[in-house]
């Protein structure tokens, strides 16, 4: 493929290029490093016209284009292929972290417009610099880019409130398969002519085109912030509770996160962390309130809520509230944590699931019940955003028996049971992570064939040549 190298040097100049081996195998590797795959060279454009260039080029030569912000996706969605057709196929991967031509703010419009090489953080501080918030909020948020975060539809922790990507984006622009410019930036929140691109684009993971810019909603910045520790005795009674504060705070509810008690256990395992804790064990709630108000008006209100909720629900055994600043990091860390403790107590069996909160209890306790009487011995790491519906149901090997060798002996069966549990539940086996190419056959399972066909059907208008990450949730 040298002649296809130097004619994307030729037809893209100052394009950075970068055939280094060590470089290639940085970029073909996923993070959980589930994925270790290979390509021709790694991409680095600086702008629109750059990208255009560079898709029709790889469209000439039929080279496949893997699309690349941070990195930090879980299902391999941002890496060439392992398996399959498309393994075989030439790649390169395209990274969008120098595509930096817009970061700018209409107030009066309350909109945001980058380009899509920005952190999620950058874009956040910039925000906030202007007096507004940008609601979307990740444990990534650091190394993740608006490219991505529109790409899969990131939801993270203020969904409750703010809604997942989708809800936050007003418009896009991107490259189809052509190497044209699509899309539409105006912002406007009401718009009737014609089709809407960027509900395609956003949660398609990269399949149908690439994303250069967003435009995307603020708003205004919370002068206020009240954040609660609960101790309650299970999912059941977590799941009471919150429909008790949705009552009565409604509007200042922006985050509910549920722990049970085995992902605690973890977190102080590995992080001099400790969680607030209430006689006999039980699962731990983190509740985040934010308001336009004081803060003295805030906490009064969140205060008074909260003890007419002890009081009435016996399920909730006590209620701390993060007195200062250093304590309310101090919650949110035990929760953002888990994750990466759970990754150094050693390998899992992860789920990313989600169905009506008013269902969440009935799936925990049917999917738990299913693996009980399979005789399979696990422990459950359960965590998640109780308040949007979303569950990370990752189950671990007990104590004293070898990881790899439970995931060997249990990983299919567990995913079988999980699945089919929430499925039942009315759910979906994939709540905020993607399809990627981790559940690419598993999607075609549980999706009607009608809709699939559809997908199909969008995926060869869009893209016929396959050129934008095959593999990835569509087989074709």
């Amino acid at each position: 493929m040298n002649e296809f190298l130097e004619q994307l040097r030729k037809q893209v100049p100052g394009l950075l290029i970068n055939t280094d081996a060590a470089v290639i195998a940085q970029a073909c590797t996923d993070w959980r490093k589930r994925y270790r795959t290979s390509a021709l060279a790694v991409l680095e454009p600086m702008n629109t016209r750059q990208v255009q260039a560079i898709v029709k080029t790889c469209d000439a030569f039929n080279v496949a284009i893997s699309t690349q912000g941070g990195n930090t996706g879980l299902v391999g969605g941002a890496v060439p292929a392992a398996e399959g057709h498309a393994a075989t196929r030439a790649h390169v991967v395209l990274k969008t972290s120098r595509i930096r031509e817009v970061l700018k703010l209409d107030e009066s419009n309350m909109t945001l417009t980058a380009s899509a090489g920005y952190t999620l953080h950058e874009i956040q501080e910039f925000a906030d610099a202007h007096g507004f918030l940008f609601p979307l909020s990740l444990a990534s948020e650091g190394t993740c880019t608006l490219g991505g975060n529109l790409a899969s539809n990131a939801g993270g922790v203020a969904v409750l409130r703010y809604g997942n990507t989708r809800e936050l984006c007003l418009g896009l622009e991107f490259i189809n398969a052509q190497g044209e410019l699509c899309g539409d930036l105006r912002g406007l929140r009401k718009n009737n002519t014609g089709y809407d691109l960027r509900h395609l684009l956003i949660g398609s993971e990269g399949t149908l085109g690439l994303i250069t810019t967003a435009c995307m909603k603020v708003y205004p910045r919370p002068q206020s912030r009240c954040v609660a520790w609960l101790n309650v005795e299970n999912i059941h009674a977590a799941t009471e509770a919150l429909g008790y504060i949705q009552k009565r705070l409604y509007s200042e509810l922006s985050s509910y996160e549920w722990m049970n008690a085995q992902a605690i256990d973890v977190v102080e395992g590995q992080f001099p962390a400790r969680a607030p804790k209430h006689g006999q064990q039980g699962d731990h709630v983190l509740a985040e309130f934010t308001s336009l108000g004081t803060e003295f008006e805030l906490r009064d209100r969140v205060q008074t809520a909260l003890a007419e909720l002890l009081d009435d629900l016996a399920s909730v055994q006590n209620v701390t509230l993060a007195q200062n600043g250093r304590e309310i990091e101090l919650f949110w860390a035990l929760r953002e944590n888990i994750s990466e403790a759970q990754a150094k107590h050693g390998l899992n069996v992860k789920h990313d699931v989600a169905c009506p909160v008013s269902a969440l209890p009935r799936f925990h306790d049917m999917a738990l019940q299913s693996i009980e009487e399979h005789g399979i011995d696990v422990c459950p790491v359960l965590f998640g955003h109780l308040g949007d519906g979303n569950l990370h149901f990752n189950l671990s090997a007990p104590a004293g028996k070898d990881a790899a060798t439970f995931l060997d002996q249990h990983q299919s069966t567990l995913n079988s049971l999980v699945h089919e549990a929430i499925l039942n539940c009315g759910g979906t086996i994939s709540a905020e992570h993607g399809i990627g190419q981790l559940k690419a056959s598993l999607l075609q399972q549980v999706t009607s064939t009608s809709n699939y066909n559809m997908f199909k059907a969008l995926k060869q208008a869009m893209d016929p040549a396959d050129l934008f990450n095959p593999g990835k949730v569509i087989i074709v």
